[in-house]
């Protein structure tokens, strides 16, 4: 073979490069979807979407929670009443309180009514739910938030016996006094004397529509904040 110029020039020229097939234009996140079984769909987006997901209902929830409180403060607390130890085959009726007497008041739609009922054992008999629900009630008080106490005589004995409800004797007005007189529950203070510290409820209509069960007793909370309506239900009861 005779190499020449041209040959040599041929030789050291660059080979041209073999073409090579251009690459397919990618999928997008739909086109992928489309492609999938429902089952591959779900864990393609489980798989590459829950951090996304969870951030979206956790903004979810925190706007709810927002919005919830902030209607929530529309309301206002016009009465609290704890019932405890009701023992009535038929379930305690809030409807007394929440639509006739709320009606009595001529309270608004936002002018609230709370009702709730708890069992209580005391002393030895105390069971975790009991303790659990006293400190419910001591914070209640506490923040006061609870006015009216209906309750069985132990109930009554228990918080009489921490100075917890008022002396009716002293604290009603005398027109109210008067209502009441021969109905008042006298039960031992924190320093042993005894004091009208309930109202026995036992044979008022009131006690019956509610079905409060045998000897209901009405206590006030000592530091309420609604005497308007605790005393309001008083006349209620015993003068409708």
């Amino acid at each position: 073979m005779k190499i020449t110029e041209e040959s040599m020039r041929r030789q050291n020229e660059p080979s041209q490069s073999v073409s090579k097939p251009e690459p397919k234009p990618e999928l997008t996140e739909l086109e992928k979807l489309k492609a999938m079984t429902w089952k591959d769909r779900a864990w393609y987006i489980w798989a590459y979407y829950k951090v996304h997901m969870a951030l979206v209902v956790a903004a979810f929830l925190v706007v709810q929670v927002v919005a919830t409180s902030i209607y929530q403060s529309t309301f206002k607390t016009a009465l609290f009443c704890m019932v405890i130890n009701s023992y009535s085959e038929e379930g305690v009726n809030f409807s007394p309180l929440e639509e006739d007497f709320a009606a009595y008041q001529n309270l608004g739609k936002k002018d609230r009514i709370n009702v709730e009922t708890a069992y209580i054992t005391y002393g030895d008999n105390a069971s975790e739910l009991s303790y659990a629900t006293l400190a419910k009630i001591s914070a209640l008080v506490f923040s006061q938030d609870l006015d009216i106490m209906i309750g069985d005589p132990a109930t009554i004995q228990h918080f009489a016996a921490l100075d917890g409800y008022l002396d009716l004797e002293k604290e009603l007005p005398p027109e109210l006094l008067s209502l009441v007189q021969d109905h008042l529950y006298y039960s031992a203070g924190e320093n042993g004397e005894m004091k009208a510290f309930a109202i026995d409820l036992s044979d008022t209509d009131f006690a019956n529509d509610m079905r409060l069960g045998a000897n209901p007793l009405l206590g006030i909370l000592i530091n309420t904040v609604r005497r308007d309506n605790t005393d309001a239900l008083i006349r209620y009861i015993f003068a409708p």
